[in-house]
């Protein structure tokens, strides 16, 4: 499904993504991707690092919000409840933990989508704009790129590759 495509006249000065603020090197390789295949443009605070109330949203593509959000097993292991989750699945056959893990991360996955969602229902402008949240690179490359692609892009291997090469660049950009 193609989301309608909306021109807005952006009278801001765009900034080449390299100088806009990303909280993470996925999300500046989503954006890299992003301006390479699509006409989004990377304005901040616009279609870049969007806040809305006290969240900030990562990209608005066209009239959709787009959140990646990885879900990071071990950072939720740092909590209390997944604490007591680990402990209890730790004697049991690998092919089950496996089946469980599974099972907690596309749980998790679901609850950010929804708590995201929440916030975007209440606002006035923003209440009926969708949201693709998407957790891989994957992801990102078959619901966001594919989607709003403008010009013709390779395979979904190897885009993953130019993600990961991206994410890299960006790394190594902040070493400098």
């Amino acid at each position: 499904m193609r989301h309608q495509r909306v021109q807005e006249p952006f009278n801001l000065p765009e900034l080449p993504v390299e100088h806009l603020n990303f909280q993470s090197a996925s999300e500046y390789a989503c954006a890299k991707m992003l301006e390479k295949y699509t006409d989004w443009q990377g304005i901040d605070g616009i279609t870049c690092q969007i806040k809305v109330g006290r969240t900030i949203f990562d990209f608005r593509v066209d009239n959709t919000f787009v959140e990646y959000h990885p879900v990071s097993l071990k950072r939720e292991f740092l909590t209390d409840g997944m604490h007591h989750i680990s402990s209890a699945i730790h004697n049991l056959p690998k092919q089950k933990k496996v089946e469980i893990l599974k099972a907690v991360a596309t749980e998790l996955e679901a609850q950010y989508a929804k708590r995201r969602g929440q916030i975007l229902s209440v606002h006035p402008i923003y209440k009926d704009m969708p949201l693709l949240c998407v957790h891989t690179p994957e992801d990102f490359i078959r619901k966001v790129i594919c989607q709003f692609a403008t010009v013709r892009h390779g395979d979904v291997e190897l885009m993953r590759r130019e993600f990961n090469k991206l994410r890299k660049e960006f790394i190594a950009l902040r070493q400098i």
